[in-house]
């Protein structure tokens, strides 16, 4: 009988850092397709609403990589409001210091912290909101950080989160079963910080409540990213998704080579078009909470 490697939280950080550090380029690349109208804001849209947001408001936006849906907040906040965006990577933090700074946002304070989510703990009630569009699941005890950012906003103010949902229902996800196969990889231990974490609903309603939320509900966005061909899709994920790549990356460069061939060849196969395009569809869990008055 195998044993189940123990988790090292402080190795697991230190990966983290480094795969978002080498993903940051990409990001910034993809940047346009990552937010076209279908894409990214699908999910930011309905966070944004949900956390009810008007002048003058203070807002975290946890996990604010290039800076959403961070920037678009600072919008709805001004004149006088503020937006904090942190993140554990500088570099990708970097991209969201360029928008800003060729931003029209003179009239709402924007603050850029780099830290670990999970280390973080904002003064106690100085936010009206917190935004975490898809970071959640990369926490390691997100219940406890939850909490923390409970204690960061005022009485009444809002939480609105996200978390990918299950692997069959994330279309850019569709590789890593090819991945797996062709490298004879098993399957992550069931617990572990991950993409897929938190994809099931209802443990991320208990974990939101679990740490001191009320009013919790729950309600699913679709997020679509297209490509001109089955390539620039492979080419998207590689420059994008460290948690994919990282599965690949320790192989010989010939072996890497087939295994990506084999994931433009056969992955996206169902998301491609008659005209040639793929869009890969993908479904987020979208959680809100208020913190009691």
């Amino acid at each position: 009988m195998g044993t189940q490697a123990i988790f090292d939280e402080v190795e697991y950080k230190a990966d983290l850092r480094r795969e978002w550090h080498e993903a940051a380029p990409g990001w910034q690349r993809w940047l346009e397709v990552l937010e076209a109208d279908e894409a990214m804001p699908r999910i930011g849209g309905p966070l944004l609403e949900a956390a009810r947001l008007a002048a003058g408001d203070r807002v975290l936006d946890v996990g604010s990589g290039y800076g959403e849906p961070g920037l678009t907040a600072a919008r709805m906040v001004a004149p006088g409001g503020g937006v904090t965006l942190q993140d554990l990577s500088g570099e990708m933090l970097a991209t969201a210091r360029t928008r800003v700074e060729a931003a029209d946002l003179d009239d709402v304070e924007i603050e850029l912290v780099e830290c670990d989510a999970d280390q973080y703990a904002p003064r106690a009630g100085r936010f009206d909101a917190v935004l975490a569009r898809s970071v959640l699941m990369y926490l390691t005890d997100p219940e406890a950080t939850l909490a923390r950012l409970r204690a960061g906003l005022r009485p009444g103010g809002r939480l609105a989160a996200s978390t990918w949902a299950g692997p069959e229902q994330v279309g850019f996800a569709a590789p890593v079963a090819v991945i797996r196969r062709m490298l004879d990889l098993a399957p992550p231990p069931a617990g572990r910080p991950g993409l897929f974490a938190l994809a099931d609903p209802e443990q991320l309603r208990a974990v939101t409540a679990g740490a001191g939320f009320i009013d919790v509900e729950l309600d699913t966005a679709t997020v679509v990213f297209e490509f001109a061909s089955p390539a620039e899709a492979t080419r998207f994920l590689r420059d994008c998704a460290p948690p994919v790549t990282a599965l690949v990356e320790t192989e010989p460069h010939d072996v890497q080579a087939r295994v990506w061939q084999q994931v433009t060849d056969e992955a996206w196969e169902s998301f491609v078009g008659d005209d040639g395009r793929v869009r890969l569809t993908n479904l987020a869990h979208v959680v809100t909470a208020t913190n009691p008055e």
